[in-house]
């Protein structure tokens, strides 16, 4: 580090010490006209009135623009807070829906024609960097972030895959259908993620046989039990506003039991790679993206008892046994509360009231499980648009999400390779688990990055306010997260081909011109969704001024604020 850079380094702690000071947030007073973006450290979620106060369809500021479009894409853009606040929030959600008005990014098309155009073998990388780059370049940003939620609730990941290469086009295959399914019938969705040969291999019941005990063979129980756990109903009975259901004793009251899992596991039996043989059932095939196929010959055809006491006697049509235990699982009463409240975590706030989780819940009902309507309802609900001074309200911004948001605010560019590879080559691009701990598709485990139920603790070892991201957030991390920024935001200023270029010229002009100010300003409604307090901008203000001081140049102040911007408390937290 030479002298220059260790002053910057030194004006970038101070004024990150000035923000942490002010306890996370600046929440002191002109946050843009919502609350302060504090950590989430403490409090509960607020109950709404029983009259929601109504809002105007038409964001009123581009503060307000921009804080709904920080819940529902990859981050705002100046571009879209301007369309955002031509058409309003309903007719952008129709457009961002309707597939003839805003197509959907699909990966599998594009590995294919990497292929067609020369490359011989894609890698896990080129699915990774396509994604994260369409997340920020994409137009069809609700679709993406919906699936990018959807892929944290129906987790299959690279990581426990025979051959990572080979199979690059099954996982992409499994993101392009949750993609498509973003929108329409959780039951449908449902169906295909259990006969996708990507869930099939990483919860094995690809190539599930019926019992042989005289073979020593007994169905594989992993699917069976993580569809009902993680997929659909949970593992405690659940009212609409996900309160749990309780007994005479007080007690929460279980969904299923041992027997139910073996007796599920009894149901996804007979399904193996599309195209196989009898005799083949159950090889292996790491190119497989079709729909697996039932094999009657390998399906328990005795009755089964699932859940609720409902009884699976479809005798060896595995097609039919399936079909109604997922119109079983699609129909209790849980799925609403508790794939609802998992969807408004991912967008809105990790401690969502009962009575939020209860209105949106009440639209999954209504609707049949129809997930447009469900995110339409969690993104227009007065509890997601309203401003707050809960301090419980909001969540950790996501690793990847940041990242995203950071190319879309400053519209990075990047140019593909001749034969059209998007293929970073910073550091750790080949896999941002190494520094963000999280990359696309994949999560450690079928438990995700990081759990729903993640709390962060309180005084005297009570248990404080949800706060999932946080599980993987810590001191090495925070650090390490950091360091990936700083390489990109420094590095990547300028003309570069190893990643997406910063346009940052705005920044620079104004601070050619001294208005060191306006640069702050600038960056509060791209970042902050202008939530950013007197106190953190002045920090920000008096860090520009004695760079400025310090005779740095006009791009490396620029630089510095945009790092700064990501180090602070209030862009860790989406308020």
């Amino acid at each position: 580090m030479n002298i220059r850079q260790g002053l910057r380094a030194a004006m970038l702690a101070l004024a990150f010490c000035a923000l942490a000071a002010c306890g996370g947030g600046g929440g002191d007073d002109d946050g843009g006209g919502t609350a302060d973006g504090g950590s989430a450290g403490g409090g509960s979620p607020a109950t709404p009135p029983t009259t929601p106060s109504p809002y105007p369809d038409i964001p009123g500021t581009d503060a307000e623009a921009a804080r709904f479009l920080t819940q529902a894409t990859f981050g705002p853009t100046t571009a879209d807070i301007a369309r955002l606040r031509q058409i309003g929030y309903r007719r952008w959600l129709d457009e961002q829906m309707d597939p003839a008005t805003t197509p959907p990014t699909l990966i599998l098309p594009h590995l294919q024609q990497l292929v067609a155009n020369g490359v011989t073998t894609p890698v896990p990388q080129h699915r990774r960097n396509y994604w994260l780059w369409q997340a920020a370049a994409g137009r069809d940003q609700l679709r993406m972030r919906m699936a990018f939620a959807l892929s944290q609730i129906l987790v299959v990941s690279d990581r426990e895959v025979a051959d990572g290469n080979s199979t690059v086009n099954r996982i992409a295959d499994y993101q392009d259908t949750l993609a498509r399914g973003a929108f329409g019938s959780y039951r449908e969705l449902l169906e295909a993620v259990a006969l996708h040969p990507a869930m099939g291999y990483f919860l094995s019941h690809v190539g599930n046989r019926k019992a042989d005990p005289r073979r020593n063979i007994a169905p594989d129980e992993n699917f069976g039990r993580e569809v009902m756990q993680l997929f659909s109903i949970g593992l405690v009975e659940r009212n609409k506003d996900f309160t749990p259901v309780l007994d005479g004793s007080g007690q929460t009251v279980p969904t299923y039991d041992e027997q139910v899992v073996s007796a599920m596991a009894r149901v996804f039996t007979g399904w193996t790679y599309a195209g196989q043989t009898d005799a083949q059932f159950g090889r292996g095939n790491n190119t497989s993206y079709a729909p697996m196929e039932c094999h009657p010959a390998f399906h328990d055809d005795q009755p089964k008892q699932i859940f609720n006491g409902i009884v699976i006697n479809e005798g060896n049509n595995c097609v039919a046994s399936l079909e109604k235990t997922l119109d079983a699982l699609a129909g209790h009463r849980n799925v609403a509360p508790f794939i609802s409240r998992q969807l408004i975590q991912r967008f809105v706030t990790s401690n969502p009231s009962a009575a939020y989780v209860e209105r949106v819940a009440n639209v999954w009902t209504s609707s049949n499980g129809n997930l447009g309507q469900v995110i339409r309802a969690i993104l227009l609900d007065t509890e997601a648009r309203m401003p707050t001074t809960d301090a419980g309200f909001g969540k950790a911004r996501e690793p990847l999400v940041k990242l995203a948001t950071l190319w879309r605010a400053f519209g990075a560019s990047y140019t593909p390779s001749a034969m059209g590879e998007v293929r970073f080559s910073f550091s750790n691009s080949g896999d941002l688990t190494a520094s963000l701990l999280q990359d696309s598709q994949r999560a450690p485990s079928v438990f995700n990055f990081f759990e729903p139920d993640n709390r962060l603790p309180a005084a005297n070892g009570v248990q404080g306010i949800f706060a999932p991201e946080f599980q993987i957030l810590t001191e090495a991390s925070y650090l390490s997260m950091l360091n990936q920024h700083d390489s990109l935001v420094w590095n990547n200023s300028s003309t570069t081909t190893n990643a997406p270029v910063l346009d940052i010229s705005r920044l620079i002009a104004l601070a050619e011109a001294g208005d060191h100010a306006g640069m702050v300003q600038y960056v509060n409604v791209l970042l902050f969704h202008g939530s950013l307090g007197s106190r953190s901008s002045q920090a920000m203000v008096g860090m520009l001024d004695r760079l400025a001081t310090a005779r740095d140049t006009p791009t490396a102040r620029a630089k510095s604020l945009v790092l700064i911007a990501l180090a602070s408390p209030e862009f860790a937290i989406q308020r």
